[in-house]
């Protein structure tokens, strides 16, 4: 048998509008988390799992802001500097330079530090040495056409 408070209509009430609001909350409060978690794991020294997680979530940057869209840039590409591969580490830190001076404030002034340290050490990188860009990622560009003739052997 139920009490007469959870059969009120009011009791019901009040978990709807509990319900809504958390639900509300959560929703807000995921909304740049992949960019936390990535970040996170960066700063724990655990590369290769920023690295997926950053990988895992690159499609979402094409809804974020500008602030979590720098701040994916600089650590996907620190990310990748730590991890030794310098031609990716240029490009995402590049993405992020981008970002960053058409919105100065995208970027904290110590994530700014490390953008400009970040790219200090990337140094000059030949264009040649860059890979081609993912299908599908904000960053992609329209696939080279393939040539029509075929490879002859000699």
């Amino acid at each position: 048998m139920c009490s007469d408070a959870v059969r009120s209509p009011s009791w019901w009430s009040a978990l709807r509008l509990t319900s809504a609001a958390t639900l509300l909350a959560l929703s807000s409060a995921c909304g740049g988390h992949f960019v936390v978690r990535g970040t996170d794991l960066y700063q724990e020294g655990r590369y290769v799992e920023a690295a997926e997680v950053f990988e895992q979530t690159e499609q979402r940057l094409a809804s974020s802001p500008d602030a979590e869209r720098a701040r994916f840039g600089l650590y996907r590409g620190a990310t990748f500097l730590k991890l030794g591969d310098v031609p990716h580490a240029a490009r995402w830190l590049g993405y992020s330079r981008s970002i960053l001076s058409r919105d100065p404030r995208a970027l904290s002034q110590r994530d700014a530090a490390l953008l400009d340290s970040s790219l200090a050490a990337v140094g000059n990188v030949d264009d040649s040495a860059v890979p081609a860009r993912k299908e599908r990622s904000e960053l992609a560009t329209a696939p080279e056409p393939l040539s029509a003739e075929p490879a002859t052997a000699q």
